[in-house]
């Protein structure tokens, strides 16, 4: 069994959903503790409580900052948390999630692997505050950076780099044990259309029922799905699923037209691990049949 730590910007884009269920219904995973991360985080704490309780899993919850070390000129709001009435689940106030992460690691050294599919600022607080983290940890696995060769349409489509950029430099900057990245150009090879959204769920059950119901809103907004975060925690159960390569991120936290850029530098020597490439067929079976196997 292997103790995770998610940290998640859920309530807006479903793929966070996606990711959490993925993490519930996968055997091999102990999954210890969820910290939320952006505008209010309570709301998103309390979809995460939601999807959690359709298979009975009594989870602990933070809600942690929705303010960034670096001033962006958004407060992303979770708009699928309108469906919060459709769900039972409980209520939350933010609290301190990098104290909360840094308990949990300090009583498991060595065994935590720590997932952040949002923006970086709880995470980067978590290792400024407290600075022995990165070495107590087992592994760190994002979502963020972009680094293929063709310019984005705007720096925000980098969205967990630019929704904090000194969060990201913090994140990118610490030596974690295993540091893994899974960037925009990789994941946007799982893009589908929001109408087959359904053909990840045949199974009618109440969690993806949820799931579904949670993303909603952002299915109807954006009329596709990209599967960014659960490629993350995918990979760390099935390590051959992505190719990486080793080297140094750099994060761009000063020039407002390209901010929060990231650049990889290969060297062997360097202490973060990039995705280059995925198995998309391997990705999309392991995904579906976790998803609606019967507990």
């Amino acid at each position: 069994m292997k103790k995770i730590l998610l940290d998640t910007d859920i309530g807006g884009d479903i793929d966070d959903a996606v990711c959490l269920a993925y993490l519930l219904k996968e055997p091999q995973c102990n999954l210890l503790g969820i910290t939320t991360v952006s505008g209010e985080p309570e709301k998103r704490a309390a979809v995460a409580n939601a999807i959690c309780r359709t298979v009975d899993k009594d989870i602990p919850i933070v809600a942690g900052l929705d303010s960034t070390l670096q001033p962006v000129p958004v407060y992303p709001t979770p708009d699928g948390a309108s469906a919060l009435n459709n769900w039972k689940h409980d209520t939350y106030q933010p609290s301190d999630a990098p104290a909360f992460m840094h308990q949990m690691i300090k009583n498991h050294p060595h065994e935590i692997e720590l997932i952040g599919i949002g923006n970086m600022t709880n995470i980067a607080t978590l290792f400024r505050d407290y600075p022995d983290t990165p070495g107590l940890l087992k592994s760190l696995y994002v979502m963020n950076g972009y680094f293929a060769d063709e310019p984005l349409p705007e720096p925000w489509y980098n969205w967990n780099a630019w929704a904090d950029p000194l969060a990201s430099k913090l994140v990118f900057d610490s030596k974690v044990n295993v540091h893994k990245v899974i960037p925009l150009e990789v994941t946007e090879m799982l893009t589908i259309q929001a109408e087959r959204a359904t053909e990840l769920f045949h199974t009618n059950s109440d969690l993806n029922k949820a799931v579904l119901d949670f993303g909603n809103a952002w299915l109807e907004s954006s009329n596709q799905l990209t599967l960014h975060d659960p490629l993350v925690a995918v990979s760390i159960f099935h390590p051959e699923i992505c190719q990486f390569e080793r080297g140094f991120v750099t994060v761009e936290t000063n020039d407002e037209q390209s901010m929060g850029a990231t650049t990889f530098t290969l060297n062997r020597n360097g202490h973060v691990e990039i995705a280059r490439t995925v198995d998309k067929e391997a990705f999309y079976s392991i995904l579906c049949n976790t998803l609606n196997k019967t507990m």
